[in-house]
């Protein structure tokens, strides 16, 4: 059915609905909606899509990347735009975004929106609850990832400039709505960094990965991917050319000034904060498989950090040898602090799952 400019200023103003313009053909599978090929989403679509996400992530990041997902499907929106201007009707963005959920609700998206806010940096939105809401209400936490995609795909699309969505409340925790605030943001790696350390993000965001082109980019640089025998590999071929100690030392060596060049790479990013800068690549490592830090203690007195990690590169790729093995983890820590706070310290390895040890623990002082 054809669909004009009348028409949708009655759907805006609340005259009119979506139904007439609803055409399903069962037989043929055909399921259309102002002409727009589509198709119905079972609730346990959704569900899968999350928990296939909840499998490698838990279930916070699962919704941030169900909203990555989903912010390509606002993008689309730009083809509803173009053909709106066509008609003369040129909507401001809140107006063009409570017209989209207004048609996507009106086909089982849950409840109608209301528009709390419009201003030009500024807008908050509110429904009583949205599908994924109603889905997911088990996870009893904010999980509109799907919304705050669309919301975020939706704004870029029309304005040319980028939001930033947050779900303040959520039917499905118990509150009374789902209430989103979006603000036009300039995004800086300065504001991603802080994201990934409060572990509001991760760095699966920021991998660009074309396998079949043998091209992987994380935060924009170039990187490879390494299995974690080429460390068992290399320090035994430098222990092989100089011996045990002075391989030790190398590798120890060689990290400090790698996590040192680490830390020089995000302030060219604009970062500047010592605690940031090391929280970052504390956490980007340990998202990378390189250990996971159990926990961190300071030591005043004795200026000293000290730091407990799990699943540490070296001590999985040796095994047990009776000894400690952490020289490169010892140095790559070092370096990292001495990159972050502008000191010289030294790390050592004072217990290590490689000796026996429940965890790998590392004491790294001032010099």
């Amino acid at each position: 059915m054809k669909i004009g400019r009348e028409d949708f200023e009655a759907l805006i103003r609340g005259e009119k609905t979506i139904a007439p313009y609803i055409e399903l053909d069962p037989l043929d599978g055909v399921y259309s909606v102002f002409g727009v090929r589509t198709a119905g989403n079972p609730n346990y679509l959704i569900k899968s899509i999350y928990e296939m996400y909840e499998t490698n992530l838990d279930r916070k990041l699962a919704v941030k990347a169900v909203r990555k997902l989903f912010r390509s499907v606002g993008a689309g929106s730009i083809g509803l735009d173009r053909f709106l201007k066509k008609l003369g009707m040129d909507l401001t963005p809140p107006e063009f975004l409570m017209l989209v959920f207004k048609l996507q609700h009106q086909q089982g998206w849950g409840a109608p929106f209301e528009l709390v806010e419009a201003g030009e940096r500024r807008i908050v939105l509110r429904t009583r609850h949205t599908f994924e809401s109603e889905v997911m209400k088990a996870w009893n936490m904010p999980v509109c990832g799907i919304h705050q995609g669309w919301i975020e795909g939706v704004l870029k699309a029309v304005t040319g400039r980028n939001w930033f969505c947050i779900e303040k409340t959520c039917h499905a925790r118990g509150d009374e709505y789902c209430e989103f605030v979006i603000d036009q943001v300039e995004p800086s790696w300065k504001f991603k960094a802080e994201a990934v350390v409060r572990g509001d993000s991760a760095i699966t965001e920021f991998i660009e990965h074309k396998p079949l082109a043998g091209s992987i980019r994380l935060i924009d640089e170039p990187v490879v991917m390494m299995p974690r025998f080429i460390f068992t590999s290399m320090t035994t071929s430098l222990k092989k050319t100089m011996g045990e100690a002075p391989a030790s030392g190398v590798n120890y060596r060689a990290y400090l000034d790698m996590g040192k060049e680490n830390v020089e790479h995000y302030k060219k990013m604009g970062i500047t904060s010592p605690g940031t800068l090391a929280d970052m690549a504390f956490t980007f490592y340990s998202q990378m498989g390189w250990f996971r830090i159990i926990r961190t203690e300071w030591d005043e007195g004795t200026k000293t950090r000290t730091m407990t990690l799990e699943h540490t590169v070296e001590s999985e790729s040796f095994g047990t040898t009776g000894k400690n093995v952490c020289y490169c983890t010892a140095g790559l820590l070092a370096g990292i602090i001495e990159g972050s706070f502008g000191i010289r310290v030294q790390a050592r390895e004072v217990m290590c799952r490689s000796k026996g040890d429940e965890h790998c623990v590392f004491t790294i002082t001032s010099k």
